[in-house]
């Protein structure tokens, strides 16, 4: 019961799959961009407004379990993977980064999300 996840590659930053079983809730999470700064500081801003989000209905960025970057620019993907990886830990979700043309207020990345949160 609860999450299970299958981990990427060594050093890798995400799972390539989870699982999730049992009674619980699954919460979607709009996607979240912070203006302003690096694409790291940008997208820590992010994850700090989900865990703020997931938090406000019980949960936490523990609860992930699938995330979707978008990127206005792929050049400095190594940013954006290391802050993951970072603020995941061991709970790393499955993941997938898209580059888009533009995002609103100029911002370098938008995430989105969804967790389980087991009862």
């Amino acid at each position: 019961m609860g999450i299970q996840r299958v981990p990427g590659a060594r050093g890798a930053s995400f799972s390539k799959a989870v699982a999730v079983s049992g009674a619980g809730r699954t919460v979607y999470v709009s996607g979240h961009l912070a203006s302003g700064g690096s694409l790291a500081e940008q997208t820590n801003g992010c994850f700090d407004q989900i865990d703020a989000a997931l938090r406000a209905v019980g949960g936490s960025l523990a609860h992930v379990v699938r995330i979707t970057a978008f990127l206005t620019s792929l050049d400095e993907y190594a940013q954006y993977a290391r802050v993951r990886g970072e603020r995941f830990g061991t709970n790393l979700p499955a993941s997938a980064a898209v580059q888009v043309a533009g995002l609103l207020q100029g911002a370098l990345i938008e995430i989105d999300a969804v967790a389980f949160i087991p009862d």
